[in-house]
C-alpha cells in the first residue's frame, strides 16, 4: 500500500481525431510517464485529466505547446483491491469532513488498485488516510 501526493494536470482540449495523440506525444518526446488519467467530453470540447510522478516543468510544456491548463496537488492510493475500498476510502473522508472534489482510477489483474484523488484539504485528507487503519497489514 502507498499514499502519495503526485501533480495533477487538467487540460482543455479539442474534441477530434488524432487529438489525444498529438497531446500525448508531448510527454513521449520529454520522456514523462502518466501514471493515470482520465477524460470529460462535452460536445467538441474535452477536459484531460492527467497524474503523473513528478512536475518537471510539465506546466511549462504544456503553455509551450499551446494548451490552456491547471495544475493540482493530488492524492495517489496505490492499494489492494477489494469489495468496499471505494466506500472505506469514502466514509474516511465523509467522516473527516473532507470533501472529494475529483476521482478516478482503476484496477489492474493483479489485484492492485491505482486511485487519484482531489480534495477540498490534502493535508487533512492524507492525515485521515494514515491514521484511518484502513490500511494496516
Amino acid at each position: 500500500m502507498a499514499i502519495s501526493i503526485v501533480k495533477q494536470y487538467s487540460i482543455f482540449l479539442i474534441n477530434e481525431p488524432g487529438t489525444l495523440k498529438n497531446f500525448t506525444e508531448l510527454f513521449v518526446r520529454e520522456n514523462i510517464n502518466i501514471i493515470a488519467m482520465a477524460q470529460d467530453v462535452r460536445y467538441d470540447a474535452a477536459v484531460v485529466r492527467l497524474a503523473v510522478q513528478d512536475d518537471k516543468g510539465i506546466s511549462h510544456l504544456l503553455t509551450k505547446a499551446g494548451f490552456t491548463s491547471v495544475k493540482t496537488d493530488a492524492i495517489c492510493l496505490d492499494i489492494p483491491n477489494r469489495v468496499g475500498i471505494l466506500r472505506d476510502v469514502g466514509a474516511v473522508m465523509a467522516n473527516n469532513g473532507i470533501n472529494i472534489t475529483t476521482f478516478y482510477g482503476t484496477s489492474d489483474k493483479d489485484g492492485m488498485t491505482r486511485w487519484i484523488i482531489i480534495v477540498n484539504d490534502i493535508t487533512q485528507a492524507l492525515n485521515a488516510l494514515e491514521n484511518s487503519g484502513l490500511f494496516d497489514d
